[in-house]
């Protein structure tokens, strides 16, 4: 496929051993979002995408990693930025990462010249891509893989720091995607007014802002045992990146189906993206 092979460059630092979010994380996120859609908007995801819904489109690039030929697009799940830097301080690669590619999928979508199939997988690509961008691990630290590298205990489970936030911390809840999506899907006049403000590089650095209190936990070591406390801890952090990736990704898509133009910053960052290639 021409939109899976067209890959334009940025920052590959680390390689996640997990999934993001896990498919109930995704899926809470695409189901809010669903539900947060225009008239308009659903009109133009049921030309593309028949009676899949986005709570349904949202797991499908994680589900294509299983296929050896599609290894390539595991860079577009994550970026890496040091502590301290922005997201074009650090050293780039020509596979991608989640903000190029978010970036990369819009501008298929919005493309009249693009085939369906193309605007399809963009479509696939961006629900859960929206998703992965707000978790804080991935948009991670490259001496520790995102949290891949630091090993816990998850009660008595032995697992690994990135894998309690994909999946363990949301899975601990017990409840359905729907249910969860039931829970979340709330929103202030305020809230809404805030959440549906920036770009994917400023959704990003929320999520690297929020890597302290990821690590809050002491100092790694053979012992570090998560439970009851932890979550409690993480938990308020967990519902709202949820929540907010979940608004997010209706606001962008409206925005998309809408045909509104891109602002002026964001046109620019995408040149500069291009041309760090």
């Amino acid at each position: 496929m021409k939109i899976l092979l067209v890959i334009t460059s940025l920052v590959v630092l680390y390689t996640p051993s997990a999934f993001s979010w896990g498919k109930t994380g995704h899926r809470i996120v695409g189901e809010i979002a669903q539900r947060n859609l225009k008239k308009n908007t659903l009109k133009n995801i049921k030309e593309l995408a028949g009676d899949d819904d986005l709570s349904r489109l949202s797991t499908w690039p994680d589900e294509i990693r299983s296929d050896p030929k599609m290894g390539y697009t595991t860079p577009w799940h994550y970026v890496s930025i040091p502590n301290g830097k922005t997201y074009f301080d650090q050293k780039r690669n020509k596979e991608g990462d989640v903000i190029e590619a978010l970036y990369r999928f819009e501008e298929t979508l919005r493309d009249p010249k693009e085939t369906k199939e193309h605007k399809l997988d963009a479509l696939r690509f961006m629900v859960h891509m929206v998703g992965d961008l707000h978790q804080p691990l991935h948009v991670g630290l490259a001496e520790d893989r995102g949290g891949n590298s630091i090993r816990v205990k998850w009660f008595k489970s032995e697992t690994n720091l990135h894998s309690v936030w994909d999946e363990e911390l949301v899975d601990f809840e017990k409840l359905s995607f729907t249910e969860y999506a039931n829970y979340l899907n709330h929103f202030s006049k305020e809230d809404k007014k805030e959440f549906e403000k920036g770009s994917f590089i400023d959704w990003a650095k929320e999520s690297q802002d929020l890597r302290p209190k990821v690590y809050d936990f002491g100092a790694p070591s053979e012992s570090v045992s998560l439970s009851y406390e932890y979550n409690y801890k993480v938990k308020p952090i967990i519902e709202m990146r949820l929540k907010q990736a979940g608004l997010r990704l209706a606001y962008s898509l409206n925005k998309i189906f809408a045909k509104e133009k891109m602002s002026k910053e964001e046109l620019s960052t995408i040149v500069k993206i291009k041309e760090n290639i």
